[in-house]
């Protein structure tokens, strides 16, 4: 294959990664913030915030981990291609 061809895959390959990082922060955030204001909703209504609590204690470190998990391997990879290219035009 061409360079020209190689070099355009790598970019929509990146900006797919990109996008998909994106998304999945905004989800969390959107997650927790949705989680808080249930939890506000039930004190400002004098009901028992205890399943909004359970249900936030587990969801958004859950989302919050796989949110890290995937910001780490898109950087790890990175890192990982960046070093194999500066290898391979070093040769």
């Amino acid at each position: 294959m061409s360079k020209m061809i190689i070099i355009t895959q790598r970019k929509i390959i990146f900006a797919a990664q990109l996008i998909s990082l994106s998304l999945i922060w905004i989800f969390v955030i959107a997650i927790t913030l949705w989680i808080l204001n249930l939890i506000s909703l039930s004190i400002e209504l004098d009901d028992a915030p205890g399943a909004s609590i359970g249900i936030s204690l587990i969801a958004i470190p859950v989302f919050f981990t796989l949110a890290s998990l995937l910001t780490y391997a898109f950087i790890g990879l990175k890192k990982d291609e960046f070093r194999l290219l500066k290898n391979s035009s070093e040769e």
